[in-house]
Formats: structure tokens, sequence, C-alpha cells
């Protein structure tokens, strides 16, 4: 058994803007034209054209945080499949820590008291990891979203930053794993405790089609564990479109 080995992560360096069309495309469009961003954070504090998971537009208000860091993968680590959903569980242990009992809906997304609170976009480019999160603060939310209404700004994107930084050295880049496995010991465990969807009746769509059943947590590998009527499914890739009690189909 090896550790992960890796070096350590680097400091981050920040760069705050009054307003970006997308940190996560600034910080892309600055990789791409051959900066050093290893480290680099781009934050707005407001971004009209945000960009989400399978490219689904959003657009961040005035008073959100919203930020974009970029990480060196120089040994590969950084691809692994629970990469997003690792980093989520990082976010919800410091919001949680600092008093808002934030949890995690698989794969990306952090909610609170029943709305979603915010979300987490990971893009592998150009050898590196580019890490977007956007958590509703002070703006103005659609109906049905949460907000940490009341929340200093500056303490809140430190905190997303920390949980970044946690999330990536303890469950990715400290992960113990024979050479050539993909998995993260330690993810299960760490994810239950902050499960939003833990034991109810969830409905995916996935690649392959819809799933159906109750929630069951995740492998080590991050992927979901679906109890349905044909035995346990692990989804790997899909999106959650509806949940419920374990005993009935609600709507989400």
């Amino acid at each position: 058994m090896s550790g992960g080995g890796e070096a350590p992560l680097p400091a981050w360096r920040v760069e705050e803007h009054a307003s970006l069309p997308s940190t996560q495309q600034a910080l892309k469009a600055r990789l791409a034209a051959g900066e050093d961003v290893d480290g680099l954070v781009i934050r707005a504090l407001e971004q009209p054209a945000g960009v989400g998971r399978r490219g689904k537009a959003w657009s961040g208000a005035p008073g959100g945080s919203y930020q974009s860091a970029a990480l060196a993968d120089r040994t590969g680590a950084l691809r692994q499949p629970w990469v997003t959903l690792a980093i989520g569980v990082g976010i919800a242990e410091q919001l949680q820590a600092a008093g808002a009992q934030a949890r995690v809906k698989w794969p990306n997304d952090l909610y609170l008291t029943g709305a979603k609170l915010a979300g987490v976009l990971c893009e592998h480019v150009h050898g590196h990891l580019v890490v977007g999160v956007g958590v509703n603060v002070a703006n103005t939310v659609p109906d049905g979203a949460a907000a940490l209404r009341g929340w200093r700004l500056q303490v809140v994107n430190e905190l997303v930053l920390d949980g970044v930084r946690a999330g990536l050295s303890e469950l990715v880049l400290g992960a113990p794993r024979e050479a050539g496995e993909s998995a993260s010991p330690g993810l299960p465990e760490r994810f239950a405790a902050h499960d939003f969807l833990a034991g109810r009746w969830v409905e995916l769509l996935t690649p392959a089609g819809e799933v159906a059943g109750t929630e069951r947590g995740v492998d080590a590998s991050g992927a979901l564990l679906v109890e349905t009527d044909g035995g346990v499914a692990r989804v790997v890739d899909g999106s959650v479109i509806r949940w419920g009690p374990a005993s009935g189909s609600g709507g989400g």
C-alpha cells in the first residue's frame, strides 16, 4: 500500500474582480495563454455568465461568493473521478464547523435547510485542475434556493478555499492506494456524514437510462449506490432529477 506521495498544494494567489462574465472561463483563458496559474484564484463579486456542470449557464448576482482556482496536476492524481465530490465534502465540513449545516447532494451541489446553497465544477484542462465554486451569500437567489444571509463574504470565500484544499489534500492526494487503483477509502464515511440524500428515494438520469431506488451513499470511487428492485446499482455518471422519502416518489 502506498500513500499519495504528491507534492503539497501551493499557497493560494487570489485576484479580486468587481465583475467577470465567468471566473472559470477567465482562469481557463489565462491557462491557455501559457500563464503560470498553479495556485491562482480568480474571484468576482458578480458573474453574469457562469458555467455549470454539463455546460449549463447560470448568472451570479452581486453579493455571492464566486471563485475559481487552478492547480497543476503533475502526477495525474487530480483526474480521479471523486475529485468533485471530495471538494464538496471538504467545503461542507468547513461550513459546518463555522455553523452552517450544509450537506452534499451527489455529485456536485451543497444544500442548506433543504434548498440549494452552492455548486462545484471541476474541469481538467492543459494538465491542471480548475475548480469553480459558487455560493449564495448576500446575492438575490432563485425561488427555493438557500443563502448564507448575514455572513461576511470574505469569510465564506476563505471557507470555500479551505474546503477545496482539505478535500483534495485528505481525500484525493492523501488517499492510500495500490498503484493504479482508483479509490479513496475515507470518502464513503466522510460523505455519509454530510449526505443530503441519505436513505431517500431518488431518481437519476444516466447515460444508460433512468435509475430509481433508495440512496445508499457512495463507494470509495465516489460512485453513488442506489438500492433498486434488482439490486444495488452503482452510478458513476448521472444527475439526480427527483427525490423524496424512501417509501415514496416525491419531487426534487
